[in-house]
């Protein structure tokens, strides 16, 4: 069972991070704490709620590169996150995103929020151009539903078109971004900010 730590200056959200995670039955939430300092050593990862720019900075500093952390903030740190895996979240994340988030950096991977794609990939450089066409709004669609595993089928289903035409853009986002597979091209939106986490 992992451990997890909770660091919030403001006890309601806190409590509001606690209750979002208490519903997972794979962690130890732990009380949320005030300060960096307060942080039980012992934690396998640690969410921390930063009010303002200047302490997710500060936060992310002290963190990043120590244990596996999830950044809820209002604007992304412009660094880099070292060797441990991060995610940035903006402070309005829902319940679901925050879980994934921290399920994503306790299996080693960075997540960010689409929101906060464009500012990392501008801060650190690592933006890729896409190859060929931008994706379309309903691309955009197809591959968020592609993310949550769901077959040409099912996506025909959500997106009322038949399954003929999930399967065509299902193709047209594998040729625009490069991907040999459905996987990958989720990997490859996820890197590139074009879907969260």
């Amino acid at each position: 069972m992992f451990r997890v730590a909770i660091v919030a200056a403001s006890p309601l959200l806190g409590e509001g991070v606690k209750a979002a995670l208490a519903a997972e039955a794979a962690w130890r939430v732990l009380a949320p704490v005030p300060q960096v300092e307060d942080i039980d050593a012992n934690a396998d990862a640690v969410v921390a709620v930063a009010g303002h720019a200047h302490e997710a900075v500060s936060l992310h500093q002290v963190l990043a590169g120590r244990v596996p952390l999830v950044l809820m903030c209002d604007a992304p740190p412009s660094r880099g996150s070292g060797e441990m895996p991060v995610a940035l979240l903006p402070l309005a994340a829902s319940a679901h995103q925050l879980r994934a988030a921290l399920q994503a950096v306790l299996a080693g991977l960075h997540a960010w929020s689409p929101e906060f794609g464009s500012s990392l990939h501008a801060a650190t450089g690592s933006e890729r151009e896409l190859p060929g066409e931008p994706l379309t709004p309903r691309e955009l669609e197809v591959l968020e539903l592609l993310a949550r595993g769901l077959s040409n089928r099912d996506i025909a289903g959500v997106l009322g078109i038949s399954a003929h035409t999930a399967k065509f853009h299902v193709a047209q986002i594998l040729a625009k971004i490069g991907a040999a597979t459905r996987a990958e091209a989720v990997l490859l939106g996820i890197q590139r900010g074009l879907i969260g986490v």
